[in-house]
């Protein structure tokens, strides 16, 4: 995929602006898949498949980093018609300092990712000393499928999407909420009324990370239900998503305002 042909898809009317700034990334589970430019560039050439192995291929490399190159020559040309230099020495000097300022901003917010760091690896835990769970709760439900009692497929079924949307959004959350914080300091930063004015993407970033952690505790609420035995682990993790979401959303007040194209219209 040429530059050029990056930009003709990019003007495809079907294709909702932003959408992408603002999802979870599933998109085997999202509705909008089909109006999402950014699915769009994915899906061409040999971004087909998505098995670990798979991702790990060279050809899969290689075609990222063309698209990496075609939407920087995209960008670069959008910057010339509007006669902006993204080399000039001036405009790099001013952009590293703007990004120290930042940085040095950044340090005082830290608490809520080592929040959303505490909670990652303590999900990974869990899971870990979970496998003779699991492990009891498979040979259980063999056994009512056998003798044809209780809804065993059903349960199985629910249990491995309660497990799927754990592991989906264990990583994410901490990732979008440094996205939100940082955002956050850029907008703080920001003098211009005009720019100003614009809707916050810490709001927007937020409001993901806090749909990412109601559906978590969602999730492991349903898990709670089926495993008895880790009833107090589970709880322990609900206590850490709850706070995470408390702490969320007293930092971004209106988060849960901002209307995410495509999703909230």
């Amino acid at each position: 995929m040429t530059s050029k042909e990056l930009n003709r898809l990019a003007k495809d009317p079907r294709f909702i602006s932003g959408i992408y700034n603002y999802c979870d990334r599933w998109c085997e589970r999202c509705p909008f898949s089909n109006r999402c430019l950014n699915f769009a560039i994915e899906q061409s050439g040999e971004l087909q498949s998505k098995t670990a192995n798979q991702l790990e291929n060279e050809k899969f490399w290689e075609h990222l980093h063309g698209i990496f190159q075609q939407t920087i020559e995209m960008v670069k040309e959008n910057a010339r018609e509007m006669g902006v230099d993204l080399d000039a020495p001036d405009l790099r000097a001013e952009v590293l300092a703007h990004e120290r300022q930042v940085r040095r901003r950044e340090v005082k917010n830290q608490a809520l990712p080592k929040a959303a760091m505490a909670y990652m690896k303590a999900a990974d835990r869990w899971m870990t000393a979970a496998k003779p769970a699991f492990k009891a709760k498979g040979i259980e439900l063999e056994t009512e499928a056998r003798l044809e009692i209780g809804a065993p497929e059903t349960e199985l079924t629910a249990i491995e999407d309660y497990v799927e949307v754990i592991r989906w959004y264990q990583h994410f959350i901490y990732i979008k909420l440094c996205r939100a914080i940082s955002s956050q300091v850029e907008e703080q930063l920001e003098i211009d009324p005009e720019m100003r004015a614009f809707p916050k993407d810490s709001d927007g970033t937020a409001k993901v990370a806090l749909i990412a952690i109601d559906r978590s505790i969602a999730a492991w609420s349903g898990l709670r239900q089926s495993f008895a035995e880790q009833e107090d682990a589970i709880l322990q993790l609900l206590i850490q998503l709850g706070r995470l979401r408390q702490g969320t959303e007293a930092m971004f007040p209106n988060a849960r305002k901002f209307v995410r194209p495509g999703f909230d219209q």
